[in-house]
């Protein structure tokens, strides 16, 4: 128990700076908290080699290895497709392509290496019977030697624009060469079929006895991507204004900490973008607004034991700087910053720090003229002067957010000049509004100080005062 707290910490992030035996202190009374999951179910050692988490962890080295590269790889277009296979010029040579039949998803990855993943989802539903070769199960169900399954997972996934239904999947296609493991979701318009959005990331491995307990990984690939209707042509942009979207952000990390300890895995959180449609360019940040939630998988480097953790939150913060945007809606950009504020409290200096990220509008305008949607991939990557290495990758979908109506301005705030006219506070920086009405609250407690003692003296025949 000792160990999986450690563990566990590693995972959120607590003590990236301390090796494991430095984090935690005593037994304590062992009650689940963020920093300190319920353990999972003890396994079948098979059951992890066959798993997603299994092929994941089948060489931490390599899998770290791929997300480095596909962190600052920059996007493709067409869809938006971000992964460890680039050109001379740093662009993802991988093409991820969707097709949503109302049911089931498949996305087919055209790979640099002629070849195509496919990743099908059509009988990944929980009333299916399992067939040869296949089975629906859950997260660590035992497969024997079955060669291929898919585990269902719905996950919140929408855009804007009426009712939707959202659903997510985890799949895995293994044989003794290959594996690609991947988590995908897909949201769509309850009225029309065609209306949809599909995003992911993936992971694929080759090797040999990949359906052994003992491994072997020769390489690694791994990505994100995005695809819809709606992304495949251009949009309208407007001339002029800001708009502000906001949504869903999936994907995968790596982190290997200082003494070697290691957690691999997928996130989930919330993505937030600013769009400035006057200058052309879009900024914002996946994990600001709450915590990313990891779910993985934790080692520990002296004695191999593992741990499983759900959902557990770190304060790693994903933030994209200014991409500019094209006059066909697409945006990317080499300007990504991992941050965490419990590392920059530790003390620890950042030795590398980059990423790339990218994206496109929606074809469909909202109400205002402006693109109901902006979605695209995101990875990030950042080495700390101990050592500790965090590398995430993955892909966001945000609905555009309703533009807030113009405040009130009460009575209160209407001050008298000095030639009898009226002035209010409006169109100034939020730092500067706040001051203003800080120093009107102030000016009118002393006109009301001031009155209250001279109906004192008033009252009592004593000679006026003034209050400067």
């Amino acid at each position: 128990m000792h160990t999986g707290r450690h563990l566990a910490a590693l995972a959120a992030v607590l003590c990236l700076a301390l090796s494991l035996a430095a984090c935690g202190g005593g037994g304590g009374d062992g009650a689940p908290t963020a920093a300190n999951p319920t353990p999972a179910p003890e396994e079948n050692p098979t059951d992890r080699a066959l798993d997603a988490d299994g092929i994941r962890n089948a060489d931490r080295a390599k899998t770290g290895d791929a997300a480095d590269r596909a962190a600052t790889a920059l996007p493709r277009f067409g869809s938006v497709t971000q992964s460890t296979n680039v050109d001379a010029s740093g662009i993802t040579t991988d093409r991820a392509g969707a097709a949503f039949d109302g049911t089931g998803l498949t996305v087919k990855i055209a790979r640099a290496a002629s070849s195509t993943l496919t990743l099908d989802t059509a009988d990944s539903v929980e009333e299916s019977t399992p067939g040869a070769g296949r089975r629906v199960c859950t997260r660590y169900c035992s497969l024997g030697r079955s060669a291929e399954y898919t585990t269902v997972d719905h996950s919140p996934f929408s855009i804007p624009g009426g009712e939707r239904t959202a659903g997510g999947w985890e799949t895995l296609n293994v044989s003794d060469s290959a594996a690609t493991v991947a988590r995908l979701a897909v949201t769509s318009a309850d009225d029309d079929s065609s209306d949809w959005l599909a995003a992911g990331s993936w992971l694929h491995v080759a090797g040999r006895n990949l359906l052994s307990t003992a491994p072997t990984v020769t390489s690694a690939e791994t990505g994100a991507f995005v695809d819809g209707p709606e992304l495949r042509t251009p949009p309208a942009l407007p001339a002029a204004g800001t708009a502000r979207y906001e949504g869903w952000s999936g994907g995968s990390y790596v982190t290997r900490g200082a003494s070697g300890n290691t957690d691999v895995g997928t996130f989930e959180g919330v993505a937030t973008l600013t769009a400035d449609f006057a200058d052309n360019t879009i900024r914002g940040c996946i994990g600001c607004k709450r915590n990313l939630l990891l779910s993985g998988v934790a080692t520990d480097a002296e004695t191999g034991a593992q741990e499983a953790h759900d959902k557990i939150p770190t304060d790693y913060q994903i933030r994209l700087g200014a991409a500019q945007v094209g006059s066909d809606g697409t945006f990317r950009a080499s300007d990504v910053t991992l941050f965490s504020a419990t590392v920059q409290q530790a003390g620890l200096g950042v030795t590398e720090q980059s990423g790339s990220w990218g994206g496109r509008f929606s074809n469909i305008p909202d109400g205002a003229g402006d693109p109901r949607l902006a979605a695209g991939t995101a990875g990030g990557k950042v080495t700390y002067s101990d050592g500790t290495q965090s590398r995430y990758i993955g892909a966001f979908a945000a609905g555009k957010l309703a533009s807030p109506e113009t405040p009130t301005v009460p009575d209160w705030l209407w001050l008298p000049s000095a030639d009898g006219a009226r002035s209010r506070i409006g169109g100034e920086p939020l730092e500067l509004i706040s001051q203003q009405i800080i120093d009107r609250a102030g000016r009118l407690l002393q006109a009301a100080s001031i009155r209250l003692i001279r109906e004192e003296f008033t009252n009592t025949g004593a000679e006026d005062v003034r209050c400067d």
